[in-house]
């Protein structure tokens, strides 16, 4: 008996992050390579596990049809019998074209956890790619000296005790004619089975009460809030639980929040020293803020948040 075709996907993330993408889909078993915007997948269940498992995706694309642009007519008639209802998505590039649909349905860095967008928003979708992109595997303590509404610290927690982000949700390939319900159960029993016990220590900060409580309320809503230490402390004050381990932080700045934003940044400033052996990842502006840290980054990655160009910073005190 013949098993599934392997299916042809791709994912939506956001720019930059193209690559931490690609290997993250590489780990769920799928043969994926980056590509603008995102990265291209193949593999059996590619769209469920890519809905159900993936942290750094916003949008998961299936590919119904691939061919000539030429040929694009017949290519959408043997698309609509495979997408039944859904709304198929066009693609022509140098004479070749895709016929998708999108099998997410809703994006998927809406969790369902955040109990309200706060005034300066990371994308959870975002804020695991740099987890992701820093090797965090939920292995050694995590810090976010400035936690805002918690959305670093919480991804910390929900990684490291491998909870997969999809679990909760239903998708819209399972609306798909011929989508095998069963099959997708299983998926989602296995994954399920991988989650673990949070064992090593997530320390989330803040100067501000109000941030800290919602940060409190997210955490609560995904289920991980016993394991993230939460506390009301200035950055520039924060004693780092014992490390080595990872300091991820997205300090205020410009666009997104110009009051106090220099402060802020003198305040990761006065950190830095006391995080020596660590690995320290800083979402910051394309703006020059950086130069208020005592030391060069190691590397500086173009990325976009929200539609505002900025840079991924990592930096080994």
């Amino acid at each position: 008996m013949r098993g599934p075709r392997p299916e042809r996907i791709f994912c939506a993330c956001a720019p930059g992050v193209e690559p931490v993408l690609a290997a993250e889909l590489r780990a769920l078993g799928l043969d994926a390579r980056p590509a603008p915007g995102g990265a291209e997948a193949s593999g059996e269940d590619a769209a469920a596990l890519a809905c159900l498992a993936s942290r750094a995706a916003d949008a998961v694309l299936l590919r119904l049809w691939e061919g000539p642009a030429k040929d694009l007519a017949a290519g959408r008639r043997e698309a609509r019998r495979r997408a039944g209802g859904a709304e198929l998505r066009i693609r022509t590039e140098a004479g070749s074209a895709t016929v998708s649909v999108d099998a997410a349905g809703a994006p998927l860095f809406r969790r369902g956890w955040r109990a309200r967008v706060g005034a300066a928003p990371l994308r959870e979708s975002l804020a695991a790619a740099i987890l992701l992109g820093s090797r965090w595997g939920g292995d050694r303590p995590f810090l976010d000296p400035m936690c805002g509404s918690g959305t670093l610290a919480i991804e910390a927690a929900l990684s490291a005790g491998r909870r997969a982000p999809g679990l909760g949700r239903t998708f819209a390939f399972e609306a798909l004619p011929g989508h095998d319900a069963a099959r997708t159960e299983r998926l989602r029993a296995r994954l399920a089975a991988l989650a673990r016990r949070i064992a090593v220590p997530v320390h989330a900060s803040d100067r501000n009460a109000g941030a800290l409580r919602l940060a409190r309320r997210n955490a609560e809503a995904a289920g991980v809030a016993e394991a993230i230490r939460f506390a009301r402390e200035d950055a520039a004050r924060v004693v780092p639980p014992p490390g080595p381990g990872l300091c991820a932080v997205n300090p205020p700045w410009g666009v997104r929040l110009d009051e106090g934003a220099a402060e802020a940044w003198r305040a990761l400033a006065a950190l830095l020293p006391r995080l020596g052996g660590w690995e320290v990842a800083v979402l910051g502006p394309d703006r020059g803020y950086e130069r208020l840290l005592p030391l060069a980054p190691r590397a500086a990655v173009p990325v976009r948040n929200g539609g505002v160009a900025c840079r991924l910073l990592s930096y080994a005190p």
